[in-house]
């Protein structure tokens, strides 16, 4: 995969600034989000972090400008990442993302870029949840979707 990503384009400060400014952002975005309780099922012991899917239906990904919530193509998903299409270019470094599926209330997170290829025009993102329990929130609704769509029925 041909990746064009040039570390001398920016110095360190302004990456970690760039950072600080996203993390203040999610906080802000965070106490402004309806809060549901998550649901409380018996989980199992094993991650899959790198396995990948179509995205089921309802299953979305927003990204904060600054402004307001930006919808984003999604290649393919999993439960600590995503492939998108057209990255915008003002996505340079981690910036606040709110994850929905049916059944569960949104999750903010933060996405920072993980790799961009420009001749594809498409871009990995990672997730940082909060803490366990955001993170077990996304992946029952992402779990659930995915099992609504492949269900033999």
């Amino acid at each position: 995969m041909a990746s064009e990503f040039d570390e001398n384009d920016e110095n360190v400060e302004d990456i970690l600034l760039r950072q600080d400014e996203a993390l203040v952002l999610l906080e802000r975005l965070r106490a402004e989000e309806p809060f549901l309780p998550p649901r409380r099922e018996p989980g199992g012991d094993g991650r899959r972090d790198f396995r990948r899917w179509p995205t089921p239906e309802g299953v979305s990904l927003e990204l904060h400008d600054g402004d307001q919530w930006q919808p984003t193509e999604i290649v393919d998903m999993g439960l600590g990442g995503v492939c998108v299409h057209r990255l915008p270019a003002w996505v340079k470094g981690p910036v606040p993302a709110r994850l929905k599926a049916p059944g569960i209330s949104a999750v903010l997170t933060l996405a920072d870029v993980m790799w961009r290829d420009k001749g594809a025009d498409k871009a990995g993102l990672r997730f940082e949840f909060l803490d366990e329990e955001d993170r077990e929130q996304w992946s029952g609704g992402l779990i659930d979707a995915l099992l609504a769509r492949y269900a033999v029925g």
